[in-house]
């Protein structure tokens, strides 16, 4: 089901310059369904891979899958090449992923959940899981999952649409109480055997290693106010069927 996009997104500010989170505090996400398509389906449990699965969905063996149904579509469509702090690994950009190691966490969220939106070139599909070190310290936390009844999703096969350029509206969560942390990552991409490791800092400064575990809170900094367009209040993810994301 293609959105109308003529309403704008939470992402709408930062797309149209250099696509940093700071611009994303206080904005919306909305997609609305157009009557000439059928109803997007809902997200899936199953991978895009074809072995079959095994293990809980949203889990390394299982990985929930999203597809075109549950992206977001601003205007102007989201760039299809890396922007300057994106962290890419092939088809994946992870918004300003380079940045989050020095940026200040209360532009992205609190209380050790952060919003951090991908985006999947058009007509690609990735998994994202949780590397093995950090499973159960931290998880992907996207509005879908919670809909599908996924809890603590460790792995996810995103799917983005080949007819029009959007991003995946997610995070990541801490589960014990950390508020920063370098959180290891695996991504495959399509069916490719290759399985790349990269590390997000998440405000911790610099990772030497990809094996680290999430770290426990670094000791408090001076404030230095909050950036443009962070009004500073507490934000969740609301979501309503079909394809309404805001980001509150």
């Amino acid at each position: 089901m293609r959105p109308v996009r003529s309403h704008p997104l939470f992402l709408v500010p930062a797309l149209m310059a250099t696509m940093t989170c700071a611009s994303l505090a206080g904005c919306t996400a909305t997609a609305t369904p157009s009557a000439a398509h059928p109803a997007a389906p809902s997200p899936s449990p199953h991978p895009a891979s074809s072995p079959r699965p095994t293990g809980r969905p949203g889990s390394p063996g299982n990985p929930l899958l999203l597809s075109c149904g549950e992206e977001s579509f601003p205007e102007p469509p989201v760039p299809q090449q890396p922007q300057p702090g994106d962290l890419a690994i092939g088809p994946l950009f992870i918004v300003n992923g380079k940045r989050l190691a020095t940026a200040s966490p209360a532009g992205y969220g609190d209380h050790g959940s952060y919003k951090i939106p991908i985006i999947v070139t058009m007509g690609s599909t990735v998994t994202l899981t949780i590397a093995a070190p950090a499973r159960g310290q931290v998880m992907i936390d996207n509005p879908y999952a919670h809909l599908a009844g996924v809890r603590d999703l460790a792995a996810a096969t995103y799917r983005s649409c080949s007819h029009i350029a959007g991003f995946f509206a997610q995070g990541f969560a801490f589960t014990h109480g950390q508020t920063r942390g370098c959180v290891p990552l695996d991504v495959r991409i399509g069916h490719q055997p290759q399985v790349h490791h990269v590390t997000l800092s998440l405000f911790a400064g610099s990772c030497l290693s990809r094996a680290l575990p999430a770290q426990p809170p670094l000791p408090p900094q001076a404030p230095t106010g909050p950036l443009p367009g962070q009004p500073g209040q507490r934000r969740a993810w609301r979501v309503q069927r079909p394809s309404t994301v805001s980001w509150t």
